[in-house]
């Protein structure tokens, strides 16, 4: 019972402290939800005040904006109102300025033609005095041309005396001859400094003949090919200005020359047709040379048989009419003209090999010419069709190499052909009026010795 009451009054201990503790807990959450909630007053009352200083100063922002849109708008209507002004004014005045420009169109009347004259003329002038080697004696350029050459007002009184001086000026040195001292570069790119004497703007010359003026350096440059007047150019450098002599100009100021020196002579175009070309030549002179002794031989035989005729009594073996006359003369007795018929042929036939040699040959290379150029022609073609596979088709001059290769091999073909078929004719016509005349001899002599026997 004692034991019971013990645990009695344990247990309500137990459970009065458990009460205590949720007391105070509880009173603990209490104070923390009371500062929470003082808390969140502030902090609305902070939010109020900051969004009533947002609204104040939007409302002075709006202001302010309301009263720059006031003031853009009459701004605008006050632009608007000087451009309409201005408008109307600008209208009046081009009507203003096309009238007064008919009315100067009207005043002037020839000026505005002389004002586009002087222009063009000062353009001429000064172009050909920048565009020729008067450059080096008179300046590239004068204020005067360039000046009235671009302006856009009419010339003054002084303007065009100024301008009449550079064309007087210019005239004047066009029809001088004259020697100074310059540089110039020699066929081998070495500058020298020498006298070079010129005629006007057209032509240049040293002792070495004519030279060309670059216009981009200003020098003399010799050309690396003299035409076949230099060597007049060479006699009036070289002689007294006083003697008159003869001499080639260039009206076109270097033009022709500088053309004249990159056309290819006979020998370069030769040279142009490579080893085939020169193989062509070396025929083609072969067989000419070849052919003339042949023929000088066939006129030789023709002279001695021409002078056996005139005797065929005393047959001579020094030509083939005379051993053909021989063999007659030898075989006559023989009753039986068949016999002699072919001792006769015989001797004929022998007689052939020497008249007609070596025309088979000449025959040969005249046949043989024309088919090297069709292969120079060939190999020039293959060449050229590699260029353009390599290089394409771009820069002409990479083709020019093949193509003349194969040009010139055929013009070397036909040009040996032509002459080596005219000589192999004539050797063959005399060759053939030859043996004419054995066989009617030899006929002749048959007939004869036929009659004798009749």
């Amino acid at each position: 019972m004692r034991l019971l009451f013990i645990v009695l009054l344990s247990f309500c201990s137990a459970f009065t402290a458990a009460s205590e503790a949720e007391i105070s807990a509880e009173a603990k959450n209490i104070k923390y939800l009371s500062d929470l909630l003082l808390n969140i007053k502030g902090q609305n009352e902070k939010n109020a005040i900051t969004d009533k200083e947002r609204e104040q100063l939007f409302s002075k922002e709006y202001s302010d904006i309301r009263s720059q849109l006031s003031k853009s708008k009459r701004k605008l209507k006050q632009v608007k109102s000087e451009t309409k002004s201005l408008k109307s004014t600008f209208e009046d005045n081009e009507e203003d300025l096309s009238e007064l420009d008919e009315e100067l169109k009207k005043s002037l009347g020839n000026l505005g033609e002389m004002f586009g004259v002087v222009r063009q003329v000062a353009q001429d002038v000064a172009s050909t005095r920048e565009n020729s080697l008067l450059k080096v004696e008179l300046g590239a350029k004068s204020n005067v041309l360039v000046s009235l050459s671009e302006s856009k007002a009419l010339p003054s009184i002084s303007e065009l005396e100024l301008l009449w001086f550079e064309i007087q000026n210019q005239m004047t040195k066009q029809g001088e001859i004259k020697r100074f001292t310059a540089d110039y570069i020699d066929g081998d790119g070495l500058k020298h400094t020498g006298e070079i004497a010129h005629i006007g703007p057209f032509s240049a010359f040293n002792q070495n003949g004519y030279l060309n003026f670059d216009l981009e350096t200003g020098l003399f440059l010799e050309l690396g090919k003299q035409p076949s007047s230099s060597s007049d150019a060479i006699d009036f450098y070289n002689g007294s200005e006083d003697v008159f002599s003869n001499i080639s100009i260039d009206p076109t100021r270097g033009t022709l020359l500088s053309l004249g020196s990159q056309s290819p002579s006979v020998v370069d175009r030769i040279h142009q047709g490579g080893v085939i070309g020169y193989i062509i030549l070396v025929l083609a002179i072969l067989g000419v040379t070849f052919g003339l002794y042949l023929l000088v031989g066939r006129l030789k035989l023709a002279s001695q048989v021409s002078n056996q005729l005139l005797d065929t009594s005393i047959p001579s073996n020094e030509n083939p009419l005379g051993r053909v006359l021989s063999v007659y003369q030898n075989e006559k007795n023989i009753s039986d003209l068949e016999t002699l018929e072919m001792k006769l042929d015989e001797a004929v036939l022998k007689e052939l090999p020497d008249i007609e040699k070596g025309q088979s040959l000449i025959k040969l290379l005249a046949a043989v010419a024309p088919l090297l150029g069709l292969l120079g022609t060939v190999t020039g073609m293959i060449a050229t069709f590699q260029s353009i596979t390599l290089f394409g088709t771009g820069d002409p001059k990479l083709m020019a190499g093949g193509i003349s290769q194969a040009l010139i091999t055929t013009v070397l073909g036909l040009v040996a052909a032509i002459p080596l078929l005219f000589v192999h004719n004539l050797i063959a016509s005399r060759s053939k009026a030859l043996v004419q005349v054995l066989t009617q001899q030899s006929a002749g002599m048959i007939a004869e010795q036929a009659q004798k026997s009749a």
